[in-house]
């Protein structure tokens, strides 16, 4: 293995070069001999020092195929790490800053919402009303017979006493829910965590998960709540997942939630 410096000035090089300087090893220029005018062809201005830790490998006692070998494994390496990236894109929001480009959270979950064609499973601890934010789902749900929309919510935070019975905060929610959050004639399906209301303060416990997930092939996962203020103006930040790996392990832990009873209808 190349001592840690030299393992960094390979990482740093994109995949495509590493692939292409493993093929050249293998069965092109530099397996006759490897030198930074060669290199240069493939990797530009880094080609001196990349010759320097090649030729320092090759006294080692590392030959052509060893090099190749090494720089396939990089390239495997940083082809994982590339797509990696493609698949988490940062998501802030809040004022405007020089260099660092912000865009509010509303907008990532509208585009989140009208992406989706079989599902969507909305997490927030509080919900109140956003002009128009939820009207694509309720579109959908109206045409599409089978298209499912999922709210897990917190509902104890509107309990207008601390001994208000849960059935009497949840009837409440529910209702307050449907008539200024959602604009469908077609209800959603509405579960939160009993917990709150346990009887043994050290059960207790809150649903405080703030996140969207899309047909098991994306994922937001934020510090926004789905109010006006957290979607559109408030400092948030979070990541948008598109590893599938990922996303299903997400949803996989919202439906087992569910089907353990961790879970129940507002009702």
């Amino acid at each position: 293995m190349p001592p840690q410096p030299a393992v960094e000035d390979l990482l740093n090089l994109p995949a495509a070069s590493l692939k292409s300087i493993a093929e050249a090893l293998e069965s092109g220029p530099l397996r006759v001999g490897i030198s930074s005018g060669l290199l240069a062809s493939y990797i530009g201005a880094d080609a001196e020092r990349i010759a320097d830790i090649f030729h320092s490998l090759k006294t080692g006692g590392c030959g052509s195929d060893t090099l190749a070998g090494i720089c396939r494994g990089f390239y495997a390496a940083k082809s994982r790490m590339e797509t990696a990236g493609r698949d988490l894109y940062l998501t802030l929001s809040g004022p405007d800053v020089p260099g660092t480009p912000v865009v509010d959270t509303g907008t990532v979950a509208r585009s989140l919402f009208q992406e989706a064609e079989e599902q969507e499973t909305i997490c927030s601890f509080v919900i109140y009303p956003i002009p128009d934010s939820f009207t694509p789902l309720a579109e959908k749900m109206a045409a599409k017979k089978n298209f499912r929309v999922r709210f897990i919510v917190d509902i104890a935070h509107e309990r207008k006493s601390p001994d208000e019975p849960m059935p009497v905060v949840a009837n409440r929610f529910r209702k307050r829910f449907l008539e200024t959050c959602w604009p469908g004639s077609t209800s959603p399906e509405i579960l939160h965590d009993p917990r709150p209301f346990s009887e043994d303060e050290k059960a207790r416990g809150t649903m405080h998960a703030k996140v969207v997930i899309v047909d098991r092939h994306a994922a937001l996962v934020t510090s926004a709540n789905f109010t006006n203020s957290a979607q559109t103006r408030n400092i948030e930040a979070g990541f948008l997942c598109r590893d599938r790996h990922q996303v299903d392990r997400l949803a996989n832990y919202f439906e087992a939630l569910v089907e353990t009873g961790h879970l129940i209808p507002v009702e």
